[in-house]
């Protein structure tokens, strides 16, 4: 193998990153700060709009050809400069000459990277030397310039950016005098690897920028540097020997791994492991070179993480390359969106020194997940990668604790809090997270086949794409509305890949009949709903106790019946047809008609009885099957029995009476107010505003809650630019907690242009319900599970902000994958065969 190349695109990808290590070393902190920025933006740009180009032009498998690339990226060179220079200059504030030169360094090697790719396939050595060679002097002769603080350091700059295109000129006339071939299939190709380089390229501008955000610009130059250092194994084999590996390897047919590399990879690993030693040890010989422990130890980390960021690179070449029914677009939005979401949790959790964990946890994620998507392989060729027993055992495991209500606390361990109403102070580590988040990441990462859920993760990247685009135009400028924005796209982000896990959790050749998740919510609620009646009883208020002896529920009263009711009745649908349930599923109907009752959730009431009405007039029409009449009465006579007793109980009568909410218990980690999930009556004075043109005393929840709905909606309503992008500045959290409808908040804060993918889903959903009612009413698994991911999506969450819930979310996102993955079938059916049979 020879190396002409890889060392071409060495030096045409990094040496933007050289001149940001040499700056950070030399003392320039804030041009270095400036130059990351710049780097960032264009990575969010033209490395969003890469689509894997090298790969694909590499790759006998594709059909994309070099000509079609040079011409799609000469069109979209100029609007992406001017975007690059907007999130460079008026966004982030670097100097507006920096920005234009380092801009249009940047799209210079975006056009050489088409013209070494294409030189590379047809073998043309000579091409990559003189490149290599001429690359090489400029920037050492900018170095010494800017380093030896000579005069006119810009124009030096300018000469750098520039000359490398005269190499690249004659290709760029022949491609655009010659007639390109025609793309044809290409397109199919380049979407998904469009999508993947898109989510990467905005992942490096926001990971950035919150860490420029949290941690201030002279840190935030030091951190660049050091993950730029620690990181050259893994950027260098990415942006340079990755391909041109992969290409050897298919040619020769066995795996390659040069052996200089491994050596290298080996010093990189002992050396990062020498600094953190010596970071973390405060050796005086770190501070004779003027930069401070937390600078090393983030360098020697950084260095370790650049190993194994090597090895994950290698599975994605291969995955790119040797594969046809292969991309990397899932595992890329699911790794990146992780990633920088792992920036304030990190800084906010465990402070300023944990950040420097954070190209080593990039690193580690990638390589778990790009290994992960090495199952969908083998699914595709007709092979288990799980016995049948371990499968039905893994999306048993799954269900439970996707249903489960147990939370638990990152600084205290599992949620145990007795008490009827908890605070967390704001503080991220005493915050309930419910187990439900590892069923969900976990899920995913055992499953592994991502294409199955390409609709789902399509849905997620726009969303997340449209939500920073919001975010950045409406804060530009001020830093504490920036961060704030983006802590609250995490939290309506994170929730939304349980909609991948829905897709992918059912066998590919069972999913119009699996009803394993209903079976496991049979389980949980036989066993929960019980105990935590028990208690409910011991305490002796009438309404749902939170406790259930070695661990509480956190938002008993209003979001958590919701979703037991939910699952009551998939179940009940589900597992009626088999005689081996009924016996517990009569049982259950009973005590959840109780548990209703107790739950003072309105929501929960009408979605139980309206279950259960629908479930016994099904049966009755279908089948002439009377039991289920026995159960619909059971449960009326059981719920107004309880309603009777309890209305000797002072304090549940009251509660009742007044319909008593949880009004608080919606905020965002870090403004929840002290009385959060506290059964408070709507008449106490909260400093909430109150209508006064509702009769409270009628429908108190509903009065309250138009209060919330007008101010959200006269926000939205000021002018056209809130309406679409939202507003710049967060609500009055004092006066108004919460807008009680998930969409208000959501077009609120990001705008109604960031809402159309949830809407259009929701919309393909609706479109699909009525398309195949026939067979849906035919099914009554497939009625209860469309019945409720309706009730849920549209009703619950007019009334509600359940979808930014943790838990309430992931359990509603997986039911909607669940559902359109069966709703998918019929026409993904001639795209599995075709697998199959690859």
């Amino acid at each position: 193998m020879r190396y002409s190349f890889p060392l071409a695109f060495m030096a045409n990808t990094f040496a933007v990153t050289v001149l940001l290590i040499a700056l950070g070393l030399a003392g320039h902190r804030a041009m270095a700060a400036d130059v990351g920025v710049v780097q960032a933006a264009t990575l969010a740009l033209l490395y969003a709009f890469s689509a894997n180009a090298r790969s694909l032009i590499l790759s006998k498998k594709s059909g994309v050809s070099a000509s079609s690339v040079m011409i799609g990226r000469l069109l979209l060179l100029l609007p992406l400069a001017v975007a690059a220079y907007w999130l460079s200059v008026k966004v982030a504030g670097v100097e507006t000459l920096l920005a234009v030169i380092l801009i249009l360094r940047r799209c210079v090697e975006w056009i050489g990277e088409v013209h070494l790719s294409e030189m590379e396939r047809l073998g043309y050595q000579k091409v990559a030397k003189t490149y290599l060679a001429l690359q090489s002097v400029l920037l050492l002769l900018l170095l010494v310039w800017l380093v030896g603080d000579f005069r006119f350091p810009l124009f030096a700059l300018f000469l750098w950016a520039i000359l490398p295109l005269f190499i690249s000129a004659r290709f760029i006339w022949d491609t655009l005098v010659i007639t390109p071939k025609s793309p044809g299939g290409s397109v199919r190709e380049i979407l998904p690897n469009l999508g993947s380089t898109a989510i990467i390229g905005i992942t490096v501008y926001v990971f950035r920028l919150l860490i420029l955000l949290v941690m201030g610009k002279e840190t935030a130059g030091d951190m660049y540097t050091a993950f730029a250092i620690g990181g050259v194994t893994g950027s260098v084999f990415a942006n340079a020997l990755g391909a041109s590996i992969a290409l050897h390897e298919q040619r020769s047919g066995k795996p390659y791994l040069p052996p200089f590399l491994r050596g290298a990879l080996n010093l990189s690993l002992a050396l990062g492991l020498l600094i953190f030693v010596a970071s973390t040890a405060k050796l005086s010989a770190l501070s004779w070179t003027g930069k401070t422990y937390f600078f090393w130890e983030a360098t020697g980390l950084s260095m370790i993480g650049g190993v194994v960021m090597v090895y994950a690179q290698q599975i994605r070449f291969r995955l790119l390359q040797h594969d046809t029914e292969h991309d990397v677009f899932g595992p890329d939005v699911l790794m990146n969106i992780l990633i920088f979401t792992s920036v304030p949790v990190i800084f906010y959790m465990f402070g300023k020194e944990a950040m420097s964990v954070l190209y080593l946890l990039s690193a580690v994620m990638a390589y778990v997940f790009y290994r992960s998507a090495g199952i969908e392989k083998q699914e595709t060729l007709g092979r288990q990668v799980y016995s049948p027993r371990t499968y039905k055992s893994l999306r048993a495991a799954i269900g439970v604790l996707l249903l489960l209500p147990m939370f638990f606390q990152i600084s205290k361990g599992v949620f145990a809090d007795p008490s009827v109403s908890f605070n967390s102070g704001g503080v991220l580590g005493n915050l309930p997270i419910p187990v439900s988040v590892i069923a969900c990441y976990g899920g995913i990462l055992l499953f592994g086949v991502y294409r199955r859920a390409f609709l789902s993760f399509g849905y997620i990247f726009l969303t997340c794409i449209l939500m920073v685009m919001s975010s950045i135009i409406l804060t530009r400028g001020s830093q504490i509305e920036q961060q704030s924005k983006f802590i609250l796209l995490i939290q309506l982000i994170l929730p939304m890949f349980a909609l991948v896990l829905g897709q992918v959790y059912e066998p590919l050749d069972r999913a119009r009949e699996d009803n394993s998740y209903a079976k496991a919510f049979f389980g949980v609620l036989l066993i929960i709903v019980p105990i935590q009646l028990i208690f409910t009883v011991k305490m002796g208020n009438g309404y749902l106790s939170p406790t259930l002896g070695w661990f509480s529920i956190y938002q008993y009263l209003q979001y958590v019946p919701v979703v037991f009711v939910a699952a009551y009745l998939l179940s009940l649908f589900s597992l009626w047809h088999e005689r081996r349930f009924r016996n517990g599923l009569v049982f259950i109907s009973v005590c959840m008609s109780i548990y209703v009752s107790a739950s003072l959730s309105l929501l929960s009431i009408i979605l139980f009885f309206g279950g259960v009405i629908f479930f016994a007039l099904l049966n009755i029409r279908k089948r002439n099957n009377k039991l289920p009449l026995v159960i619909l009465l059971l449960v009326i006579l059981s719920s107004w029995t309880y309603f009777q007793c309890e209305t000797k109980n002072t304090i549940f009568k009251k509660a009742f009476a007044e319909n008593c909410v949880s009004i608080n218990s919606e905020l965002a980690p870090g403004v929840e107010s002290p009385h959060s999930n506290a059964i408070a009556p709507i008449g106490s004075s909260d400093g909430a505003p109150r209508s006064s043109g509702i009769d409270i005393r009628f429908l108190p929840v509903l009065s309250e809650r138009y209060t919330y709905w007008k101010y959200y909606s006269d926000g939205i309503t000021e002018s056209a630019q809130s309406l679409l992008l939202g507003l710049s500045v967060p609500p009055n959290r004092t006066l108004y907690p919460s807008a009680h409808n998930y969409y208000l908040d959501f077009i609120y804060n990001f705008g109604l242009i960031a809402l159309l993918p949830t809407l259009f889903l929701l919309g393909f959903t609706i479109v699909e319900i009525l398309r195949q009612r026939k067979r849906i009413l035919e099914s009554p698994a497939l009625f209860a599970l469309s019945l409720v991911v309706l009730f849920l999506v549209v009703v619950d969450n007019s009334v509600k902000v359940s979808l930014r819930q943790p838990y309430t979310g992931i359990f509603t996102f997986f039911l909607w994958g669940v559902l359109l993955n069966k709703l998918m079938r019929p026409e993904l059916e001639p795209i599995i065969s075709e697998f199959s049979s690859t």
